[in-house]
């Protein structure tokens, strides 16, 4: 008789292989957004409304999961890139959004000022914060509108992932349908929700 293909050793090799990099980009995120993942603005992000399906929240975790896979990616063909800048960048690049309706007078002001906005909320939440990062959060809009085009691979990969994440975020819906990574980014987004949420207990 046949061994099912999910008792072979195959599958258990590509989901082991799976598992180690859901930890190694949880690990990755956490040692260089916790100060980001920790804060009040992260925690509000949840609660506001984004892209019609989606929150801020769970779009900047599938962001910064899709930025941390490129830069994985990049690696591999042996190009350097700065993960940690990514990281934070991914985790803050839209937290300037927060409390929109209040802050901007229209969804074309919104989008022009807030990668500003996000940068100073980066700044509050953390220390020493890079001038690279700053310019990767405040380009990460482009080609859109009047942003500068992303001047570091680092922009490049941010500006990439977020629009990629944007575009799935409005056809498919905030649980993302139909796509080779629905899962993954599902199940990462709920597993730093829920880390947000135990630090917030204790």
């Amino acid at each position: 008789m046949k061994t099912p293909y999910t008792n072979s050793k195959l599958h258990k090799k590509i989901e082991a292989k799976r598992e180690y990099l859901n930890q190694r980009i949880a690990d990755d995120v956490e040692r260089y957004g916790g100060e980001v993942i920790d804060s009040e603005e992260m925690r509000s992000a949840f609660e506001q409304t984004h892209h019609r399906w989606s929150t801020v929240g769970e779009h900047t975790i599938r962001v910064t999961v899709s930025s941390v896979m490129i830069c994985y990616v990049l690696k591999k063909l042996h190009i350097k890139v700065n993960v940690p800048a990514v990281v934070v960048a991914s985790l803050c690049h839209d937290l300037g959004m927060l409390g929109r309706y209040e802050k901007f007078s229209s969804g074309k002001e919104c989008s022009r000022e807030h990668p500003k906005e996000s940068v100073a909320v980066a700044r509050e939440l953390v220390s020493d914060l890079p001038e690279k990062t700053e310019d990767i959060i405040e380009r990460h809009m482009w080609p859109m509108g009047q942003a500068k085009a992303p001047n570091s691979i680092e922009g490049i990969v941010v500006s990439v992932a977020d629009k990629y994440n944007a575009v799935k975020d409005l056809v498919k819906g905030s649980e993302v349908n139909h796509t080779g990574v629905k899962n993954y980014v599902h199940e990462k987004g709920k597993k730093i929700q829920q880390h947000i949420h135990e630090k917030q207990l204790r």
